[in-house]
């Protein structure tokens, strides 16, 4: 059975930024590790299988919480990246995706977007969820549709540098989950967004050194 350990990451496409202590994310690693493997032996019913369970889980989770950092740092030498208590989360501005209107990548996102991938190709645990979304100007339909196809070229971009295909899921949002104010200029602007969730598939990641 795959054990999924489930954290998000996001980076904004343009120049650095912010991630918290190392230590509190290994931390953190740790404990939804031993969480997840508490929950694996009792629910074979053993007290033993538990304790056991919970051992490995938090091995696990600080292993790939220690990755997620790694990759983390990574990515901040293109992308502001910053940490949650869930794992990592990533905003795609864009104006500086796309121009106004349109769903064909700008020359320098496809730059960003492939200095991305091959950042994540180390990591062969991801899997992503590339979410779009719109401010609420114009009708729901032709927003949804938009950041659908907004959300499916910055798939292609990161397949067309080497990742899987299959590992990459898109979602047109529109309008939805606003995160700021869309009555004024500057919110409409946070609003139009790619974002990208990254799961990790702890099954596929490698073993320690």
């Amino acid at each position: 059975m795959k054990k999924m350990l489930i954290m998000s990451i996001s980076a904004i496409l343009f120049l650095s930024g912010c991630a918290s202590s190392e230590h509190k994310n290994a931390y953190r690693g740790t404990a939804i590790g031993a969480v997840a493997g508490g929950a694996v032996g009792a629910l074979i019913g053993k007290e033993k299988g538990a304790i056991i369970g919970a051992g490995v889980g938090g091995i696990a989770g600080a292993y790939a919480g220690g990755r997620m950092d790694k990759q983390a740092k990574e990515l901040k030498a293109i992308a502001e990246t910053k940490r949650t208590e869930q794992g990592l989360v990533t905003k795609l501005k864009s104006d500086i995706l796309f121009d106004t209107g349109k769903a064909n990548l700008k020359p320098q996102a496809k730059t960003n977007l492939n200095q991305m991938a091959e950042i994540m190709k180390k990591y062969p645990e991801n899997v992503l969820a590339i979410n779009g979304y719109t401010d609420n100007t114009g009708s729901n339909s032709v927003n949804e549709a938009l950041s659908q196809r907004r959300a499916q070229a910055v798939k292609d971009q990161l397949v067309a540098a080497g990742m899987p295909s299959s590992v990459i899921s898109t979602y047109g949002k529109g309008p939805n989950n606003p995160i700021a104010d869309n009555s004024s200029v500057e919110g409409r602007k946070q609003n139009r967004r790619v974002e990208i969730e990254v799961t990790i598939d702890e099954s596929k990641l490698p073993k320690e050194k």
